[in-house]
């Protein structure tokens, strides 16, 4: 019986405290611009392409040609990207899953052994 109770407050213990976690990853129109480099949805380098593949953050109009990426390299194969929108989407059809926007290295003026980071900030 005593093990039951121990077990019973254990599992209420866990459901208040799971509630205590907050994540604010909700992203405004206005908070495009972080550091120079405003948030995408996610980010993915792909090895096989190579490439580098972001979302982002869509209202049906937004294209790869809305967007600057910029290069540094840091020397020894090892190079920085980050991508920064020129111009904000107008459009009026909210995307939830946002847009995927893909560019190969070669476009980038990156080897295809390089080191890459990316830096925008991830966030929804």
């Amino acid at each position: 019986m005593k093990r039951l109770a121990g077990l019973a407050a254990a599992t209420a213990m866990s459901a208040m405290l799971g509630g205590c976690i907050i994540v604010d990853a909700d992203v405004k129109a206005d908070d495009w611009d972080h550091g120079g480099y405003g948030y995408v949805m996610a980010a993915d380098i792909n090895p096989r392409g190579p490439d580098i593949t972001v979302t982002v953050h869509s209202n049906g109009c937004t294209n790869k040609e809305d967007f600057d990426a910029v290069v540094k390299g840091r020397g020894d194969g090892h190079f920085d990207v980050g991508f920064r929108r020129r111009q904000p989407d107008r459009c009026k059809s909210f995307v939830a899953e946002g847009r995927d926007l893909t560019w190969t290295f070669a476009e980038l003026g990156i080897p295809r052994d390089a080191r890459v980071i990316i830096l925008n900030p991830v966030g929804r």
